[in-house]
């Protein structure tokens, strides 16, 4: 009964350690250093004591077994690519870097494919994606309406401003974010086994990650872009798909010109 007991808290243990690191992540920059810290090295320690909670588990309950989905051989496999592609890159410093990251989402994916598979920790993590996008969309909203040029206390580079990036210092990190949210928000609201109440609040997190996304899209009549108000709204599908540069996180050409020219170049064959 104590073993039982033991192997119940060390799966919630694990569920608020990822919890902690879908929560901390977003609202730290995104994971991006700034001001010479890097908040990556939190998601390291969380990561690690994932770990270690994983080992106590398998210590306290002996019929804990490693689960195996056929797609873990392809995380497996991306992350054998990812430590060759170290060992041969010219610059150790930002391979290494690059290579923790990689194995730090490897953790995490097996960890949670073999601990938190029952439906109420699946509710749980979306229920809290889709709440921190929800609040993130509305420092977005604030930042767009306000016109702040602040992501928490740093001041955002000359080409992000007078345009939403929440907790983001790059606005299409954020719109990427809300981007991958939005469709689990919409399958939760509508298929979601959750009472009245609980709809109702994802129905309106749902519409609140939207206007997030049209923060990011639009900037202020002032800079030649689109407006604000009900006339600046006409042509947002359009502007939903562009991915046009704006600044060193930006990158590509307009989607729409991608897609006539076949992803050639002018002046290349």
């Amino acid at each position: 009964m104590q073993h039982e007991q033991l192997d119940r808290w060390c799966e919630r243990g694990i569920l608020g350690l990822v919890l902690a690191m879908l929560v901390y992540l977003p609202l730290a920059f995104g994971g991006v250093p700034q001001a010479g810290f890097d908040y990556f090295v939190v998601v390291q320690w969380l990561a690690a004591a994932v770990v270690a909670v994983w080992l106590v588990r398998f210590y306290v309950n002996p019929k804990h077994r490693l689960l195996w989905p056929p797609v873990s051989w392809t995380v497996l496999a991306f992350v054998a690519y990812a430590v060759g592609r170290y060992l041969t890159a010219d610059v150790e410093f930002l391979a290494r870097q690059e290579l923790i990251k990689i194995l730090v989402y490897a953790v995490v994916y097996f960890a949670v494919v073999n601990n938190l598979y029952r439906q109420e920790a699946t509710q749980v993590i979306g229920v809290t994606l889709i709440l921190v996008a929800m609040v993130i969309s509305l420092y977005a909203i604030f930042q767009f309406i306000t016109t702040s040029d602040f992501v928490w206390n740093l001041y955002k580079p000359e080409g992000f401003r007078k345009r939403g990036s929440g907790t983001f210092v790059c606005p299409n990190h954020l719109a990427g974010y809300l981007e991958m949210i939005l469709p689990v928000a919409i399958a939760f609201t509508l298929t979601g086994r959750f009472e009245a109440l609980m709809k109702i609040v994802l129905g309106y997190a749902t519409a609140v990650i939207l206007a997030g996304i049209a923060g990011v899209a639009w900037r202020h009549a002032g800079d030649g872009h689109q407006p604000r108000g009900p006339a600046g709204m006409a042509p947002a599908p359009a502007r939903l798909l562009e991915t046009r540069p704006r600044g060193p996180c930006g990158g590509g050409r307009d989607l729409r010109r991608v897609l006539l020219e076949g992803g050639h170049r002018p002046g290349t064959s």
